[in-house]
């Protein structure tokens, strides 16, 4: 690789760095259409690019739950591979123009690949924190409904039970459950229609036929003590049965480790035993 092939190399991994971080950066709308597609959803593909818009078919409305954008998801990606293939370009230039490395086309390979591991990292990330916080946010609705069974049996109201149980929460999902709900008579809408609307985002069923409870005891007086309750007991099992996967997940994931320590100590142990006997017998 001559001098003037590294230059022109590391040029273009410096321009297409710069490029991907003002792309990472561009967070705001650029006009009213866009700002007016970004707070009624109606982006085409056509305006938000076709990578964009599967990004946003993949992924849908996870994106909300930690507050990122498809756009934001691309530029993450883009710019992970675009610093990793700049710094994959500038060590391999600096060794081999040293003479630390031999000059081959194989590291051509290597500048591929690991922009393409970096990218997939940072796609992989995204998807571990949408998860991690589904898993928070299907708790805290069962820390809801718990909470509201609770105060259904003192005799509260519907409206009173869900009050207190919005204000005895704690964790930091519940208080993005609570300000969701606490700001749904705001914005004019009921609230078995957040709370539904909720239960999908965070795709949890029980919450929503909790909805539907509420609907009906507002529209039509029913009582929904029972339903709380019965809802109450199925969500306990099931946190139960998932704890209890969990665990056997943890416990399969050590197996392996705790195989290989129990057979690296019996050789460990067994090895001079072994060579006396051998000595002995040799002897």
């Amino acid at each position: 690789m001559s001098t003037l092939q590294t230059g022109a190399a590391f040029a273009l991994l410096v321009g297409a760095a710069l490029w991907c971080l003002a792309r990472a950066m561009d967070r705001s709308p650029r006009s009213l259409a866009s700002a007016r597609s970004k707070m009624y959803g109606e982006a085409s593909e056509a305006r938000t690019g076709a990578t964009t818009a599967w990004v946003e078919r993949h992924f849908g409305t996870s994106l909300e739950l930690v507050d990122l954008t498809p756009s934001a998801v691309v530029g993450r990606v883009v710019l992970a591979a675009g610093i990793m293939a700049f710094a994959a370009v500038a060590a391999i230039a600096s060794l081999t123009t040293t003479g630390l490395l031999p000059a081959t086309p194989w590291w051509f390979a290597l500048v591929v690949v690991l922009p393409m591991l970096a990218g997939w990292i940072m796609w992989h990330d995204v998807s571990t924190r949408i998860e991690r916080r589904r898993r928070e946010l299907r708790q805290a609705a069962n820390d809801f409904i718990q909470l509201v069974a609770v105060g259904l049996t003192t005799d509260q109201s519907v409206e009173e039970a869900i009050r207190f149980a919005l204000s005895v929460g704690s964790s930091e999902a519940f208080e993005y459950f609570r300000s969701d709900l606490a700001t749904a008579p705001q914005r004019g809408v009921p609230v078995w229609d957040a709370i539904d609307a909720f239960g999908q985002r965070c795709e949890v069923r029980e919450l929503c036929e909790f909805a539907h409870s509420v609907e009906r005891q507002g529209l039509q007086g029913v009582s929904i003590s029972d339903t709380a309750a019965t809802l109450a007991a199925s969500m306990r099992a099931k946190a139960l049965d998932e704890l209890e996967r969990e665990a056997d997940r943890a416990n399969a994931n050590l197996s392996g480790p705790t195989i290989g320590f129990v057979v690296t100590t019996i050789v460990f142990l067994a090895y001079p035993l072994a060579q006396r006997i051998t000595d002995a017998f040799g002897g």
